[in-house]
């Protein structure tokens, strides 16, 4: 007994001092170790902030400063909100492409709304449907005998009445996936029977159709988080001024409505950085008060073929799709028309039957399916024309990202005085002969200066 108990003895001492040694250091954590693991296990302590947070965060801050408690109509004037997140990483090399494609979808959103809030009909259906069956042989499905006469054609004629489609279907799918007929011809095929069925559904269809002329984007921003994901918002309003406003323009004649005159130089991006989320048009007054749009057309290219003729056509190509781009935006704001039709069926389904294989000594199994239904069909498309009589160029930039991402871009402007400028021009011109070209020229010469003034 006391052997025993000076063995245990002697082995705990030996325990004990090789526990302390270097041998089993590994083992030990230090409370530094400790403190950062549960800071990393503690769900407040994750700082990720998702871009489309950001977003959200900006509309909300956007209606705080104008004193707004929601987007939608307010005292007359239609203040939107949307946004789009980017299909394509920063990393990707057609990730340009892809923020300008997010724009154009979220100004689409815009667009709908604005259709829909104006000019919108709904529609609106509900449906109920129950069955049951509670008889004594609900659950039994019978089979014709096999090996008689005329089975397979009993078979076949099942399938033909389409009581078992989805099957059908499936056996469609399959063929085309490569899977022989032989094959399917092996193949058993079921019979279902219904034993509970119940079904709402409800469904709303919105059609709206109208002009979207005088729909302005007030701000636009660009949030990109630490995942690499982009997204895209979009404020926009429209009110009777802007809407007049986009009839006088269309109609080229100066308009009764005036505003406080600013140098349209100053309200462009100081860099060419804040050009990539300055996108769409604005709204401004020029220094005489009457309206003028700016547009900002952006484009993306990749120069990367190694052949610097080939590359610069490629950026060409790039700034005439900016241009493109800023004329597309005033025509939309300018004489824009837009069709939608969104439809929507939401509900649940349950669903309880037996199902049995169509061959002797099969066993009839039962099964129940619950779905909840959530299906959306929506179509819009628009589109818009502008005489570009007014608009000019006032400003071309080029931006090169961090991931190597290559943008262009174009200011375009319409303004009256551009207009009339034009016409006077135009109207100068026809009244003298061919021969007499070198006005013409001094012209061209005097609206350069203009467009590449300093402050554009």
């Amino acid at each position: 007994m006391f052997k025993t108990l000076k063995k245990i003895t002697t082995l705990s001492l030996i325990t004990t001092v090789l526990m302390s040694t270097s041998v089993f250091a590994d083992t030990t954590i230090s409370q530094t170790d400790v403190s950062m693991q549960n800071d990393m296990s503690d769900p407040k302590k994750v700082t990720f902030v998702d871009a489309t947070d950001s977003v959200e965060k900006w509309s909300n801050n956007f209606l705080t400063k104008f004193g707004l408690s929601s987007f939608g109509e307010n005292n007359g004037k239609f203040i939107l909100f949307a946004k789009q997140a980017v299909s394509q990483k920063p990393t990707d090399p057609q990730y340009g492409d892809a923020v300008i494609n997010a724009y154009d979808k979220a100004m689409m959103k815009i667009q709908e709304q604005y259709i829909m809030d104006r000019f919108g009909k709904i529609t609106v259906k509900k449906i109920k449907s129950f069955y049951m069956n509670r008889s004594t042989d609900a659950k039994q499905i019978k089979i014709p005998q096999t090996y008689t006469k005329g089975f397979w054609n009993k078979i076949s004629l099942i399938l033909e009445k389409k009581l078992d489609l989805k099957e059908k279907e499936l056996d469609v799918k399959l063929i085309e996936m490569g899977v022989s007929p032989e094959t399917l011809a092996k193949t058993i095929p079921t019979k279902k029977k219904d034993l509970f069925r119940d079904t709402f559904l409800k469904i709303t269809i919105q059609k709206a159709s109208g002009s979207m002329a005088g729909l302005v984007p007030l701000q636009t921003t660009i949030a990109k988080d630490s995942h690499g994901k982009t997204v895209v918002g979009i404020v926009a309003i429209a009110s009777d001024k802007t809407i007049q406003i986009a009839k006088d323009i269309t109609l080229q004649r100066k308009s009764m409505i005036k505003g406080k005159g600013r140098d349209i130089a100053t309200l462009l991006p100081n860099s060419n950085k804040e050009f990539i989320s300055t996108m769409g048009v604005r709204l401004a007054y020029d220094l005489d008060g009457t309206p003028a749009i700016i547009s900002y057309g952006i484009a993306s290219y990749r120069a990367d073929t190694g052949d610097d003729y080939i590359d610069d056509e490629l950026r060409d190509e790039a700034n005439q799709a900016a241009i493109a781009n800023a004329d597309a935006y005033i025509a939309e704001m300018v004489n824009g028309y837009m069709s939608a039709k969104n439809s929507r069926k939401t509900g649940e389904e349950t669903r309880k039957y037996v199902q049995r294989e169509l061959k002797v000594d099969s066993d009839t199994i039962e099964k129940t399916i619950k779905n909840i239904v959530k299906i959306t069909n929506k179509n819009a498309k628009s589109s818009a024309s502008v005489k570009l009589q007014g608009i000019s160029t006032v400003k071309r930039w080029s931006y090169k990202s961090k991931d190597g991402i290559k943008f262009v871009g174009a200011v375009r402007v319409w303004k009256y005085s551009t207009l009339k400028a034009i016409k006077s021009f135009n109207n100068h011109t026809n009244s003298y002969s061919n021969g007499k070209k070198a006005k013409y020229n001094n012209f061209q010469q005097e609206s350069s200066i203009v467009n590449t003034m300093d402050d554009f």
